[in-house]
């Protein structure tokens, strides 16, 4: 001790030289300035002037910080010779004592500086303060610190979380500073943090740190350094930390964290960005205006009746004091600030939105807990008539480069979250987030009426082997890790409805399995498939594990029957088709149905824990919590291959609503394969599929050449909506798709190429670079024609087509015969065929010593009246297409035309009669056309035909719009 002390004095005794010898000096009497007005205002910042002391919350909240402070200033070692100021962190080099004695300074300064304060103005309250500051700037924080000590030192303190509180604290007592002090402990500063560098969260917390040091030292190239320095911040990133163009947070490389330092730097962007408003350093970056859409896209869609979703938290999870609803509040604390220096149509949408979750939450009283920086500022947005608190918004977000989605529905909010090859499984650092094993594995969190779900200490206390929505090696825990496969992500359908997949690999076991979610419009239908393991260890699907009520009650009910609600109840439900839990408040209820009848594990209990045992960081409390569970699980056995299973949520539904639903379901499972994972919502018209091989696949109607998620809407003969991604977010070329159905028109995202409308539609999306995003199309079936016969010779069935003559035979998949004979099919039409096209995908293979042809024909009321387009192969004259007509028995050409045509290569055909026109087309290029009024109406069939060796593939009749 006596070692440390006289350390203490000799380095005083240094500074002190240093300053009498020029480091810095008193300040004199000036007037005030741009820097001084930037300074005040930053003192208001952090005192949340002005404050109304009339107003019961507000008298509060300064009664607190006082009761605090004078906490901090009573155990303080205010001795001559002192070697600390606080028994609890007295060493010289650890960073976590020195910015903790910086953090307790600065709350003592708030009281000092805070009007209606009990201590504000107090003299001895100020020494002290003061002399503490010269003391620890003699001791531990300085300019002539060389290296920061190993193993008690964290960068952050040194070059963030110190600075910050110091500059906090001289701004506060500003005004009872000398020069000399304001230059060391300027100084002080600028040793660690002299520039803004970093990312994400931390490049704005420089930011802040050095911008306020610039306000005091009134150093103006400071100033616009700290701007400046936020211009990396605006801008959408591509790799590593920051914001993505999807609204994505990452943060620590692989991390979601959105809800977590995600925070941090938006309150501190916005406090930096109101610092310099007005001023000669305002920001003019016109990238400033992505700010404002990191919160109508990256943090609305997480935040459901003020909670933060937990997804998107990070490790901060395990923190005790800062639980979903807190951290809700401290992002909505930054997007008020925001809504003070946004353009006015994002500022009162911010208001609004900010207003609609106070008002909403009703498991933490926002203004109870506001810092009084913020509460005077809320309490004036909510006695605003002007302000309509806004609604949760419905909608659908993919969060493609964290592998995350949300869904937010009428009375409830779905979030969902995954990992791949791009983002971690969870993070542990610091002592914390001890069981965050399976929290991003495919886990599900919903979010309704019972808002304490995720506090009210759910973290310590959950079965954190059992989380919802995944499936595991039974009590196993798992390491932070990144997945050996990048299929993860899904498809968003008019931001509304969702699909999403995840590949998923642990790292440390061989368990594997393709799992996939279709959200819809009051129901999520979980599926899982090619679930494998070889380690020996029961697998496991985890349905459920929902927080209960303190008496451990809610009841369940399984088809019909209600099961025992005593705590510690456990049994294996064999057969099961729904089943319902009912919630802990209203809105609350929770219904499954599983579309295969299944066999549950169920188990109500109490679960003891504590803090402590997921945060080992010396503020957690050890103190153990109980709280109640249901789980329900499946079980696959140890080392199954290929087991599956199929499940659906039904949110807020009665016992009585999901018996109803079980009974006629409004989705239809159509596959749950490891090829193909796809669903049907039968009311809304909605199909989603999710594609896990680089193979052609076909789900419903839709087919893919490439590994995808898709999901449509049809409107039947109105409209086709379709969304597409790559979730792989590694295919560098295109997604081929064919949907079996006709349009007239469409409109398309950037990047889609439609190469055909009728008789079905194919289009190719372009995904290189797309990384995951969702590309949309709108094909207009209104106008299109009906498709009326089709044979897409797959099948080696006819499908309406008759053989007329020859014969014809399946080889590889398409209508072939033998050169030289002659064979057709045809299909008898209908007298209302006034308009129609007759299309097929026609090979015409070489010929030797003859004029041979194949061709597509009309027929009328018979077989001596017809249009025909022959497709001629002549080894004379080459190969070419001529448009003709028959009547009575003549024939009368119509036109010629000489395209490339190449040997034994497959061309798309097609011959349009639409009133007296007549065309004839080459893959959808225009080669013929003839006008002939004379035969306008009357057709009634349709025939191919071949004198050669032909080979005839996707023929079909369509009608014209």
């Amino acid at each position: 001790m006596r070692a440390a002390a006289l350390k203490a004095v000799l380095c005083l005794s240094i500074l002190a030289a240093f300053t009498f010898l020029g480091g810095g000096s008193d300040r004199t009497a000036q007037a005030a300035d741009e820097y001084d007005a930037m300074r005040d205002k930053w003192r208001k910042m952090l005192t949340g002037e002005p404050l109304d002391p009339a107003d019961a919350d507000v008298s509060a909240a300064v009664a607190a910080q006082a009761a605090e402070a004078n906490g901090y200033w009573q155990s303080m070692n205010k001795s001559a010779t002192r070697t600390h100021l606080w028994s609890d962190i007295p060493n010289v080099g650890h960073s976590v004592h020195i910015r903790t004695a910086y953090e307790r300074l600065r709350a003592m300064a708030l009281a000092y500086s805070t009007p209606g304060s009990a201590l504000a103005g107090d003299p001895a309250l100020a020494a002290d303060i003061v002399g503490a500051l010269d003391y620890m700037y003699a001791t531990r924080y300085h300019e002539f610190v060389v290296t920061t000590p190993s193993g008690t030192s964290n960068w952050w303190d040194w070059e963030i979380g110190i600075p910050m509180a110091l500059n906090d604290t001289a701004v506060l007592m500003y005004d009872l500073l000398s020069g000399s002090q304001i230059a060391n402990y300027t100084n002080a500063v600028e040793r660690f943090s002299p520039v803004v560098n970093k990312t994400g969260a931390n490049r704005a917390w420089k930011g802040i740190v050095v911008g306020v040091r610039g306000v005091i030292a009134k150093d103006g190239v400071k100033l616009a350094d700290a701007r400046d320095g936020l211009s990396p911040i605006f801008n959408y990133v591509t790799s590593g930390d920051g914001f993505y163009a999807d609204g994505s947070f990452i943060q620590h490389g692989t991390i979601a964290y959105t809800g977590g330092y995600g925070i941090d730097l938006l309150q501190a962007v916005g406090d930096l960005m109101a610092l310099l408003h007005g001023t000669a350093w305002q920001v003019t970056d016109p990238d400033q205006a992505n700010v404002w859409q990191w919160v109508h896209r990256s943090y609305r869609p997480v935040i459901y009746k003020g909670a933060m979703m937990d997804m998107v938290r990070g490790r901060e999870i395990s923190r005790h004091y800062r639980q979903d609803h807190a951290a809700g509040h401290a992002a909505i604390q930054g997007i008020l600030r925001l809504a003070e220096i946004a353009p006015a149509a994002d500022a009162e949408a911010f208001k609004s939105m900010v207003k609609g979750w106070i008002l909403a939450d009703g498991a933490l009283d926002f203004l109870a807990n506001a810092p009084l920086k913020h509460l005077t500022r809320a309490k004036a947005l909510l006695a605003d008539p002007a302000v309509a608190p806004a609604s949760e918004q419905a909608g659908y977000a993919q969060f493609s480069r964290m592998d995350k989605a949300v869904q937010v529905r009428p009375g409830y909010g779905f979030g969902l979250a995954m990992y791949s090859s791009r983002t971690s499984s969870y993070e542990a650092i610091n002592s914390e987030n001890g069981r965050g094993w399976y929290t991003s594995a495919g886990t599900t969190y919903l979010y309704n009426g019972d808002q304490n779900q995720y506090s009210g200490d759910y973290w310590p206390t959950v079965d954190a082997y059992r989380l919802p929505g995944t499936t595991v090696l039974s009590g196993v825990s798992a390491t932070p890790h990144l997945s050996a496969n990048n299929w993860t992500g899904g498809t968003a359908l008019l931001d509304t409805y969702g699909v999403s997949g995840m590949d998923l690999n642990y790292a440390a076991t061989t368990l594997t399995a393709k799992k996939s979610w279709f959200m819809f419009d009051d129901e999520i239908v979980a599926l899982g498939a090619g679930i494998a393991s070889a380690d020996g260890v029961p697998v496991e699907t985890i349905v459920e594990n929902r927080k209960i009520g303190d008496a451990g009650t809610n009841a369940l009910t399984v088809d019909g029957a209600l099961q025992p609600s005593g705590l510690g109840w456990s049994q294996t439900l064999t057969g099961v088709q729904w089943a319902h839990l009912a919630g802990s408040a209203p809105g609350a209820d929770i219904g499954y149905y599983f579309p295969q009848s299944a066999d549950l594990a169920a188990l109500r209990e109490a679960r003891t824990g504590n803090w402590k045992q997921i945060n080992n960081r010396p503020v957690t409390p050890a103190a153990n919590v109980t709280r109640n569970y249901v789980k329900l699980w499946m079980n696959h056995g140890a080392n199954p291959a290929g087991a599956g299973y199929q499940y659906v949520l039904l949110p807020n539904k009665t016992s009585a609503e999901v018996g109803a639903y079980a009974a006629n379901p409004n989705i239809e499972v159509l596959e749950n394969s490891a090829s193909v994972q796809a669903v049907k919502e039968k009311t809304l018209g909605i199909v989603g599929a999710n594609f896990w091989t680089d193979a052609p696949e076909t789900a419903d109607f839709i087919a893919v050449n490439k590994k995808a998620s898709v999901m449509t809407r049809e409107q039947a003969g109105e409209a086709l909506d379709v969304a597409i991604s790559d979730p792989t977010q590694a295919n560098a070329g295109t997604i081929e798709v064919e949907l079996a159905r006709a349009a007239s028109g469409y409109a398309a995202d950037p990047g889609i190429t439609v190469t055909q409308l009728a008789p079905t539609i194919k289009f190719t999306v372009n995904v290189n670079q797309a990384r995951g995003k969702t590309f949309k199309a709108s094909f207009d079936l209104s106008g299109a024609g009906q498709t009326l016969f089709v044979d897409d010779f797959h099948d080696g069935n006819a499908d309406g087509w008759t053989p007329t003559s020859g014969t014809w035979t399946v080889e590889s998949g398409v209508y072939s015969g033998t050169a030289g004979s002659s064979r057709s099919f045809s299909v008898a039409g209908d007298a209302a065929w006034t308009d129609y096209a007759l299309e097929a995908k026609v090979n015409v293979t070489n010929n030797a010593g003859g004029n041979k042809d194949a061709g597509l024909v009309f027929r009328y009321a018979d077989p001596d009246n017809f249009y025909a387009l022959y497709l001629k192969n002549d080894d004379r004259t080459g190969r070419k297409m001529e448009l003709a007509k028959f009547e009575n028995g003549v024939q009368t050409s119509l036109g010629f035309a000489n395209p490339s045509i190449a040997p034994d290569t497959f061309y798309t055909y097609k011959i349009v009669v639409d009133g007296d026109v007549i065309e004839a087309y080459q893959d959808g290029v225009l080669q013929v056309s003839a006008t002939d009024s004379a035969h306008a109406a009357g057709k009634i069939g349709a025939r191919v035909y071949a004198s050669t060796k032909a080979l005839f593939d996707d023929i079909a009749v369509t009608s014209l719009p």
